[in-house]
């Protein structure tokens, strides 16, 4: 994957020198908290999934701030079939700056176009409405719950919300046309 340039931001793919950085946010609870990572608990477990899943993928980004050239969080797609589920996570230090949108947006354009996905999709627990509107920054539509899951850390059930977007859907907001 080539580089793609925001107005604040480089996302690009992760790279070994990523690792300490990488590291801090994932082993930080507070941002793992809802995602698929919040087993990753220790330095070994970590440097485990960076070596498998982190490094030398097309569906795996890092995100950079074009300013301190600082990693911040990253950005990946979770292939299935022509569906592409997407996760993200930002270190504390860069919530609420609206990176993960201006992030997304780009992204969008990387999957339906280098990857081929007909569809994207996003998923969120519905304790943490943010993200539901982050995705709706980012074009996608809302689908409402798609199920629920036990917290692992108290137990209760929470709902699993989740956001699309369609290549014809994208392509229309876009006013791209799609090639036949």
């Amino acid at each position: 994957m080539r580089q793609i340039i925001t107005e604040r931001l480089i996302i690009r793919p992760i790279k070994m020198t990523d690792h300490d950085e990488l590291k801090a946010i994932l082993l930080d609870p507070k941002v793992v908290r809802y995602t698929r990572y919040r087993d990753v608990k220790t330095p070994t477990n970590f440097t485990a999934i960076f070596e498998s899943h982190f490094l030398n993928t097309a569906y795996t980004f890092g995100i950079e701030t074009k300013d301190e050239h600082k990693l911040i969080g990253f950005y990946e797609f979770h292939p299935e079939d022509t569906t592409g589920i997407l996760t993200y996570a930002l270190a504390q230090s860069a919530w609420g700056k609206g990176y993960v949108a201006e992030v997304g947006i780009g992204m969008m354009a990387y999957g339906f176009n280098a990857l081929n996905f007909k569809r994207i999709e996003a998923h969120y627990a519905s304790s943490n409405p943010r993200s539901g509107k982050v995705m709706s920054k980012m074009g996608m539509h809302d689908l409402g719950s798609i199920g629920t899951f036990p917290s692992p850390h108290t137990g209760e059930v929470r709902k699993v919300m989740a956001y699309e977007l369609t290549k014809e859907d994208w392509l229309l907001s876009n006013n791209q046309e799609q090639a036949v």
